[in-house]
């Protein structure tokens, strides 16, 4: 794979809508990714970022983000492009426009731009006002990161469009219909910053181009407005783009981007990254790019995106320490041309896996902790003890000890078996003790590196559940341990 198949871009996606790191954590994780091979970063902040004047309600500085302990201030906003200015890492901001929407369309005051109101995902194109919102965010955006070539406008997964009464009639009287309606406003968003910007360059997602005709996305001369990101986060069994979509792009765009994926694409509430499954992603666009990417005339580099969440309502899911082992494999992998053992044993090393590199990233066993050497690897292991807790948790609630002689009809009706409950009482305990353990170690590890608003949804996601319901369950042993064993349909004394 030669320099210009790989494209000169290597970019680090930051997710900033979940769980967004303190500085201090940027300024390790920086050079972490200058070092692996990253030239920019492709930063999101959505509802991080800290608007102004109209917008303020949206952003970092609003009450509900003070409120919760949420960031960013517009210092803080600005030391962390200084610092990736600092590691020459290029920056990218990338802001949505269309779907995607949910941090401004929750609030009240841009209920209406809703294309279904009472879902805040899309906006509608056809209202008077959503232009002038999209304006605004885009200027704050743009003045507050000067000296960038691009500028990314999302524009992916609109789910729902076409819908309202007034879109709905342009789709039916239309020339194009609903394809026509998406770029119709899309080029309208890039025409908009052309003029006012005219030194930017844009990049869209590619998703929804995908189902449109060729001579559609000619007759909107939409290669003179954005160059597509592409975006297929599947590992090689399932990765398919194939030719038809690269001869498409290859007629209509001069530049052409490539996005992957080293976390946030497996499932939505997934803790640790597959670190095989990402790698296998990476590989399988070496392999498209080698067949297609003479169709393109210029590929200028790729994305590896790490979602933080699937959208601004859904949970968390892998954080960004537990994600560097992923990170690593795949840009060496990109770099490399492809993935073999050698290069996996190296990044081990490289990660402090000094004495075993040949499983690492597979969930430890116990919670003897290791002593790694990349930035937040305690909050990583952390993750991998509390996936196998959550095993051993889900092993235990699901045996068939609990639902011989401890089911909830059981406890309901004091009818258990004392001999069967001294086994299972002390299994709880253990369990809940070193439940407790764990989340004093993650909440001591999260503290350093997040925000008080991350820390709370993440314990209270993963850890309060488990705890409380083994809370539950010592009490209820120990209730039954204190009435004995009963005769059936025996109603429970007042003691």
């Amino acid at each position: 794979m030669d320099a210009l198949t790989l494209g000169t871009q290597r970019l680090v996606h930051l997710d900033l809508k979940g769980a967004p790191p303190k500085l201090c954590y940027f300024e390790k994780f920086f050079p972490l990714i200058k070092e692996l091979g990253a030239t920019g970063i492709l930063i999101e902040w959505e509802d991080t970022f800290p608007y102004t004047r109209e917008l303020l309600p949206i952003g970092g500085l609003s009450n509900s983000a003070q409120v919760s302990g949420a960031p960013y201030s517009i210092e803080e906003a600005r030391q962390l492009l200084d610092m990736a200015a600092d590691f020459e890492l290029s920056v990218v901001p990338l802001v949505q426009i269309f779907g995607h929407m949910e941090y401004v369309l929750k609030h009240e005051q841009w209920r209406n731009l809703r294309e279904v109101e009472a879902y805040p995902s899309s906006m509608c194109p056809s209202n008077s006002e959503t232009m002038a919102l999209v304006r605004s965010i885009l200027k704050q955006i743009i003045a507050f990161h000067p000296g960038i070539q691009y500028i990314h406008i999302g524009a992916d997964e609109v789910w729902y469009m076409g819908l309202c009464s007034t879109c709905s009639k342009r789709v039916n009287t239309g020339k194009y219909g609903k394809p026509g309606l998406y770029l119709d406003y899309v080029t309208a968003v890039a025409q908009y910053i052309k003029e006012n910007y005219p030194n930017l360059k844009i990049i869209i997602w590619d998703d929804m181009l995908r189902s449109i005709d060729i001579h559609i996305l000619q007759e909107y001369y939409l290669g003179t407005l954005v160059e597509p990101m592409i975006w297929h986060y599947n590992s090689a069994e399932t990765f398919h783009l194939g030719a038809p979509v690269w001869e498409k792009y290859g007629n209509v765009f001069s530049n052409v981007w490539a996005a992957s994926a080293f976390k946030g694409a497996t499932t939505s509430s997934q803790i640790l990254p597959v670190n095989k499954y990402h790698v296998s992603n990476h590989e399988a666009w070496l392999s498209e790019l080698g067949l297609h990417a003479g169709k393109i005339m210029h590929f200028k580099g790729i994305a590896l995106t790490g979602w933080s969440r699937y959208d601004h309502y859904a949970t968390l899911c892998e954080l960004l320490p537990s994600a560097i082992p992923s990170l690593s494999l795949c840009m060496k992998s990109w770099l490399n041309g492809g993935y073999n053992q050698e290069l996996h044993n190296s990044v081990g090393k490289m990660l402090g896996y000094n004495d075993n590199t040949t499983n690492f990233g597979s969930p430890i066993k116990s919670p003897v902790l290791p002593q790694l050497s990349f930035p937040g690897w305690q909050i990583f292991v952390g993750m991998e003890w509390f996936v196998n807790l959550r095993t051993k948790y889900k092993s235990i609630i699901d045996s068939d000890q609990m639902h011989s002689w401890f089911n909830q009809w059981q406890v309901l009706n004091n009818y258990t078996n004392p001999m069967q409950v001294d086994t299972i009482l002390p299994v709880i305990v253990d369990l809940l003790n070193e439940l407790l353990s764990l989340e004093t170690y993650l909440r001591g590890h999260l503290e350093l590196i997040y925000y008080p608003h991350t820390i709370e949804e993440l314990l209270g996601t993963l850890i309060d559940p488990i705890k409380e319901h083994l809370k539950q369950i010592k009490s209820d042993c120990e209730t039954q341990l204190s009435l004995g064993c009963r005769v059936r349909g025996q109603r429970r004394l007042n003691i």
